[in-house]
């Protein structure tokens, strides 16, 4: 099992978007079987998988000590108080990473908030070639506004302390999070922008989305972020909710969308009698070659959805079909709204009187299965609210950057 460590100025609960991101990474690589350490000046953990070990002569010099910051950063002074604190930092690092395999610092060689530490670092990394360092930078001192400065205000730094600051690293692999932001810190630093490496930041979808468990078993079986469209009909199996014309849309979409999913949520009625209809519908499914383009939720579980596993779908489709061909109310129309998931639904004058006029209508007594399914994906192709949920879901999703991207590096 490889060793980590990953180092920032702080852990959460402290607060920060650094701080969130480095815990989501120190979760994903956990999951992938590398033993984690976390090394930082504060923070806590509950999963016994990651280990956190806190010294606070890594936190920023102003937490702990404010005179010194002024005195290194503000006043351009480095004298014994400087190379005291390194020589701890130091004392600190040895002790913790001597088997790590691989070292990923967060900010803390790019920012001027612990100075002592770059300079223990660097000396490190020096007394030990045969680490895997990563230098991860978020941020540096002297971009701003998108334009490197030659002076930062509050920040008056020696010459020794610049070059403490913007001197490479010999031979760690440098990490940006923007192809903008390379631009910049290239000319920071002055490091060649071959030797720079873009990973963007990220968002754990399922946390973030708060998905229970066996959506998200349903998301990596049918890998549903790498699909589009992904449609939901909240129905269960019966005749009047014309699950077939859902099933032939499909069809005509898949056209243009090979990978379009779409999620019947409900089961087959035990209250009324429906005859072979579910029988019907597997035919047609069979018959348009779409079994691996139908989902039925009813052969994940055999129980309802519980209603944060139906607000789940919805937060995840691109599109919600309804085209019942008669309803007394439609409790789709509130949920997806609420969700702000588009709803294609059919002429129905409770869905007018629910919705008023603002309703994606289709009236399907005047367009065919291919006609409705022009009509969406033109939709689809001109809504950007669709586009960019659909470029996040399959380019920012946290765990394949860390698979695809980090994993190579370790």
């Amino acid at each position: 099992m490889k060793k980590v460590a990953i180092l920032h100025y702080a852990y959460p609960p402290n607060i920060g978007g650094v701080e969130r991101l480095i815990k989501e990474q120190a979760m994903i690589l956990a999951d992938l079987d590398y033993e984690i350490t976390v090394l930082t000046g504060s923070g806590e953990e509950n999963d016994s998988r990651v280990k956190i070990v806190t010294a606070d002569v890594l936190q920023s010099v102003l937490n702990f000590n404010p005179n010194l910051y002024k005195k290194i950063v503000e006043e351009g002074i480095i004298d014994t108080d400087f190379y005291d604190l390194s020589s701890k930092i130091e004392t600190v690092l040895e002790m913790n990473l001597e088997d790590k395999q691989t070292v990923i610092i967060h900010n803390m060689l790019t920012l001027v908030h612990n100075l002592p530490f770059i300079y223990a670092f660097k000396k490190y990394a020096k007394n030990h070639p045969e680490k895997n360092i990563i230098v991860w930078a978020h941020d540096q001192t002297y971009i701003h506004e998108e334009k490197v400065l030659d002076d930062k205000p509050g920040v008056n730094l020696s010459p020794e302390g610049r070059m403490i600051l913007i001197e490479p690293l010999e031979k760690a692999k440098y990490v940006v999070i923007s192809n903008q932001f390379k631009q910049l810190f290239c000319q920071a630093i002055n490091i060649d922008k071959e030797k720079v490496i873009v990973i963007p930041d990220g968002i754990n979808i399922k946390n973030f989305l708060e998905i229970d468990p066996i959506v998200w078993e349903v998301v990596n079986k049918e890998k549903l972020l790498d699909c589009f469209p992904v449609v939901l009909s909240p129905v269960n199996i019966l005749p009047r909710k014309n699950i077939e014309f859902n099933i032939e849309v499909v069809h005509y979409l898949k056209k243009n969308y090979p990978d379009i999913k779409l999620i019947i949520t409900g089961k087959i009625s035990t209250h009324r009698k429906i005859g072979n209809y579910p029988e019907e519908i597997d035919r047609i499914v069979k018959k348009l070659s779409l079994e691996k383009n139908v989902i039925y939720m009813s052969r994940y579980l055999d129980r309802a959805l519980y209603a944060s596993e139906l607000h789940d779908l919805y937060a995840l489709a691109d599109a919600v079909f309804y085209f019942s061909k008669s309803e007394n109310f439609g409790l789709p129309i509130i949920e997806s709204a609420l969700v702000k998931t588009p709803v294609f639904a059919s002429k129905l004058k409770i869905f007018r009187e629910i919705a008023e006029n603002k309703l994606i209508e289709i009236d399907l007594a005047k367009n065919s299965a291919e006609q409705t399914a022009r009509i969406i994906a033109d939709y689809m192709e001109n809504d950007n609210l669709i586009k960019i949920n659909r470029l996040v879901r399959q380019r920012y999703n946290q765990e394949e950057i860390i698979k695809r991207q980090l994993v190579p590096l370790l």
